[in-house]
């Protein structure tokens, strides 16, 4: 005779007999109490591998900048976008030191912009603090062949500051607080992108 499987009272999930009886009618996940945890990370894998058409702007601004790494050309609406993208996610990957270091930064200007035009403020003041504090008044150069060369410079030696300064801690401070997102950067970066028209193209999966 075949045993139908009988569902897991908390989850649903249908389970032998015999561990229907000797759980009290749950299932393995349910009794150990991850049961819900389970479905709550199906749930966000789900998530992730759904289509947002947020995410394909970003991929098709970045393969654009893949090929036209100055922007030339672009709308305004599309440099600002990527520019504050690139400031957020390497600040909150590794810190205003990355940023500066890396060629994301050759759009600082352009970013900073980007965080006032979305009304990220605080967000603004803490980029303009960092850059102040490591590369004085003028700010980090555009040029990011420039940018190293006074980092490395026996002057501008940023191992030398740290000692004069303490500006380690300081822009450990000031990486903390801007990856704290006290404005809701990325909230107000997709208001701006479906308000300026910049999500439109890509609403419906192409797949």
């Amino acid at each position: 005779m075949i045993l139908t499987k009988r569902p897991c009272r908390d989850c649903g999930a249908l389970i032998p007999p015999v561990t229907f009886e000797a759980t009290g009618g749950l299932c393995m996940a349910c009794k150990q109490g991850i049961g819900k945890d389970m479905d709550a990370a199906r749930a966000r894998y789900a998530l992730s591998k759904a289509y947002d058409p947020l995410r394909a702007l970003w991929e098709f601004l970045v393969l654009r900048s893949v090929e036209d790494r100055h922007l030339v050309s672009w709308p305004d609406t599309e440099t600002m976008s990527f520019a504050v993208g690139l400031l957020d996610g390497e600040v909150c990957d590794g810190g205003f030191d990355e940023y500066v270091h890396n060629s994301a930064r050759d759009h600082f200007r352009l970013a900073l912009d980007g965080l006032e035009t979305i009304g990220a403020r605080r967000s603004r003041q803490i980029g303009h603090d960092a850059a102040d504090m490591v590369f004085g008044g003028d700010g980090p150069p555009a040029s990011q062949q420039a940018r190293w060369t006074i980092l490395k410079s026996r002057t501008r030696r940023l191992s030398e500051i740290v000692s004069r300064h303490r500006t380690a801690s300081r822009l450990d401070r000031l990486d903390h607080d801007f990856s704290s997102d006290p404005d809701q950067r990325s909230d107000r970066l997709a208001a701006f992108a479906n308000a300026s028209g910049l999500v439109a193209p890509f609403q419906v999966d192409p797949t």
